[in-house]
């Protein structure tokens, strides 16, 4: 379900009793926040002006008084407001400011809209300054300041709350993680849950199969109803004899039916998103690779009906799911892509998961009649047995992100380009793992530069240019962006490891 972006908005005004233009003054304060929520309301953020009723039948507008922003703050705590907006429109004293940091430590802006007939930047300079000087909390030091951009005050909302949301949600690894002897999977929950998600719960695959074993014996028919989606919207299924029969795709599917199933009975633990370890409990053991999980749980439907989008990556990567669930809570309508780094050129890098991706990037869309046409389903090259929900991506504007660890320091790699459609000049470069699925982006950069710096063998997509939000939200974090998309950036980077 999709959660709104709930942040507050106030203004203060001078409190000097004796200023002789109060009226003009008020009036401008008045209309330039309400400027400034009306803008906000109509971008679809759940916005909480507590002041109109407060200051309702008074001759000033902006908050003034100890009293009124004591009465403000309460307000705001019990709408749960995931940030505040601070309208810088005119002088005020600082302390207000300090005082509402203190109270709330949540997310801060300092927002004015460059009007010279008012002392606007005067207080947002103040504002900023006390902020620092006092620094009551870390909201207060990585308070952000905007003038005259109102695109980019949504972008700062979003940014904000989705790092306010990930810090109230859980994630789940569903058998742990360090697959394959890969250190840079592993990393410090606690630390973690210091500052940048709410929980990191871990769960034996066992859960998972003896449910898809169930599944199968009692509840078959939502595994026939599953494959006749796929056949209806003309998915094409390639059975062999080694790798993928009719079976082995049953298993397949009772193993998402199991995740999907087992996500709610978990409804209270707020989970956001999931890793699957498949190798080698899974692959080998249980004798199907689990590539429906990664495919059809990031995804807005399936043969039952509409469903949540989740979050998954594969192996147990914590910070590649953090990166996922993170694009995903700055674009909650459309699910993250998650992958390998499979091939580098200076044109364009592919990006490949080992069986299976969200099955939205098929062709950059949640209607199943467009997607699941694109779709092969065929056997693994690895496992024991399984098939990859393989497909080709097209064009579209990718932000890719992925965070990483450096002798225990955070980084966040990010940077925005271009999906290509893959036609035949790319799939030449496509060689091992053709079934699986592939994205190829072209983000303008050297192929040296960017080995260099890349920090992880998996990374993370998004659809549309969040490289904002991201920054927005990284700061908050005390965690550095380095820009993959800018030559220069990296090599600063890299030089001052």
């Amino acid at each position: 379900m999709l959660e709104k972006n709930k942040v507050g908005v106030i203004s203060f005004s001078d409190p000097r009793k004796e200023i002789s233009f109060a009226p003009e003054q008020e009036k401008y304060i008045k209309n330039s926040h309400n400027k400034l929520v009306n803008f906000l309301t109509s971008g679809g953020i759940e916005v909480f002006s507590p002041q109109d009723k407060i200051k309702k039948g008074k001759n000033t507008f902006g908050i003034n008084s100890l009293e009124e922003l004591n009465r403000c703050i309460k307000e705001f705590k019990k709408d749960e407001v995931e940030a505040i907006i601070i309208g810088c429109w005119h002088w005020s004293e600082p302390h207000f400011v300090v005082n509402l940091s203190r109270a709330l430590d949540i997310p801060i802006l300092l927002y004015n809209e460059a009007n010279p007939e008012w002392a606007g930047i005067t207080a947002m300079s103040a504002f900023s300054a006390s902020l620092w000087e006092v620094a009551p909390n870390n909201s207060a030091l990585k308070h952000e300041k905007i003038v005259d951009d109102l695109e980019g005050v949504i972008s700062w909302i979003k940014g904000a709350c989705a790092l306010g949301k990930m810090r109230k949600k859980a994630l789940l690894l569903w058998g742990g993680s360090y697959c394959l002897h890969m250190d840079h999977l592993r990393d410090d929950p606690a630390m973690l849950k210091s500052f940048f998600i709410g929980d990191i719960l871990n769960e034996g695959q066992l859960i998972l199969s003896k449910k898809a074993d169930y599944i199968i014996k009692n509840q078959g028919k939502r595994i026939i109803d599953f494959i006749s989606w796929l056949k209806s919207k003309n998915t094409r299924i390639v059975y062999d004899i080694k790798m993928l029969n009719q079976d082995v795709l049953k298993k397949q599917i009772a193993l998402y039916f199991a995740a999907k199933d087992r996500l709610k009975e978990l409804e209270d633990e707020n989970i956001a998103g999931v890793s699957i370890k498949c190798q080698p409990e899974l692959s080998v053991e249980y004798g199907v690779t689990p590539c429906f999980l990664p495919a059809f749980l990031p995804y807005s439907v399936d043969s039952e009906g509409p469903k949540d989008i989740i979050p998954t990556v594969c192996e147990g990567d914590l910070k590649g799911l953090l990166s996922a669930v993170l694009g995903f809570f700055i674009n909650p309508h459309l699910p993250p892509l998650f992958g390998d780094l499979k091939f580098i050129s200076n044109d364009y890098i592919i990006i490949s998961n080992c069986g299976a991706s969200s099955i939205y990037y098929a062709y950059n869309s949640l209607s199943p009649e467009e997607v699941l046409p694109r779709i092969t389903i065929q056997g693994q090259c690895q496992g024991k047995s399984g098939g990859a929900i393989g497909y080709n991506g097209i064009e579209g504007i990718l932000t890719i992100l992925k965070l990483i660890r450096v002798s225990g320091e955070y980084f966040m790699l990010s940077g925005v380009g271009e999906s290509l459609n893959i036609d035949e000049k790319i799939r030449k470069h496509i060689v091992w793992g053709k079934m699986w699925p592939h994205i190829a982006v072209a983000l303008g950069i050297n192929k040296d530069i960017f080995l260099k710096v890349a920090g992880s063998n998996h990374f993370v997509a998004i659809p549309g240019d969040y490289s904002a939000e991201i920054n927005y939200a990284c700061r908050i974090a005390g965690i550095p962006v380095v820009r993959i998309d800018n030559n220069n950036r990296m090599e600063d980077f890299f030089e001052n490891l």
